[in-house]
């Protein structure tokens, strides 16, 4: 079982009130305009919307990259891996120009190797091989 926030999770402010204080993670926050707490859930769904600053801000504001975000100890390297290959399989179903899909496809490179950079800078790893994260509908 996978305890995540649903996709359309928007950020930051409005993230906050859907997230308790008495979930027990860290209550760190961004400095600057929004005060909302960062936790391991916001992460979680910056990952997920591959979302390269949101993932920057909360790694810099503290929250350890390797924390597991499930019972089996899945971390968000494994929730990126699911989530990179979910939006490689929407890119080869999409329908449209050619022209038009190879620009979506390169889009969403981009946005996940900036992820993926910041993920491995601040030492994300997978979790082991009896971890297997499936993507839930």
């Amino acid at each position: 079982e996978l305890w995540l926030l649903p996709p359309s999770l928007p950020p930051l402010a409005s993230a906050a009130p859907l997230l308790p204080a008495a979930m027990g993670n860290i209550d760190s926050c961004i400095p600057g305009e929004d005060s909302s707490p960062v936790t391991l859930e916001r992460l979680e769904w910056a990952v997920r919307q591959m979302d390269s600053k949101e993932v920057l801000a909360c790694l810099q504001a503290g929250i350890d990259v390797n924390t597991p975000i499930d019972r089996q100890g899945h971390t968000v390297m494994d929730l990126f891996q699911v989530e990179h290959q979910q939006m490689l399989k929407q890119c080869q179903t999409g329908r449209g120009r050619s022209k038009d899909a190879t620009k979506i496809m390169m889009d969403v490179e981009e946005a996940a190797g900036d992820v993926l950079q910041i993920l491995r800078s601040f030492g994300a790893r997978q979790a082991g091989r009896e971890a297997c994260l499936r993507r839930s509908t």
